[in-house]
């Protein structure tokens, strides 16, 4: 039995969403061309050693299925990003905590891992990445 299995399939939605829109959400945060390459695949090395390193069922099976582009439930739009990003992971982190609170923590390690090595991936973390990062810190916690 996987972790995927303890979710209906719209709360999956949510986990996987929770992650796309918090890469999404760092990555426009200071956007430019190039850099939108070097955060996607940052983010990606950073699941697929998730994947291989995590304890966590939860991780393991959630850094195997993110999902990639585009949640049609969600604008988008810059200046509503982050307090959607943010409700998304607040309800995220709510889903885990009832179905498997062993993986919270580990859940919230992953979920910020990622910010991180988002805003990393292309000339250090710039101040509207901070900001970010501040934000996803504080839905997390």
């Amino acid at each position: 039995m996987t972790s995927k299995t303890l979710f209906t399939d719209d709360e999956w939605n949510v986990l996987e969403w929770a992650i796309t829109d918090t890469m999404t959400y760092v990555s426009l945060a200071e956007a430019s061309f190039w850099a939108t390459f070097k955060e996607a695949t940052a983010a990606a090395k950073f699941m697929a050693h998730a994947k291989a390193d995590t304890s966590s069922p939860l991780v393991h099976d959630l850094a195997g299925s993110v999902k990639l582009g585009h949640d049609k439930r969600m604008t988008h739009d810059k200046a509503h990003l982050a307090e959607e990003t943010v409700k998304r992971i607040h309800e995220a982190k709510k889903l885990v905590a009832e179905r498997c609170p062993d993986d919270l923590d580990a859940f919230k390690a992953f979920i910020l891992g990622v910010a991180q090595a988002t805003a990393a991936a292309s000339k250090g973390v710039g101040p509207h990445e901070k900001e970010a990062l501040t934000k996803i810190e504080g839905a997390l916690s």
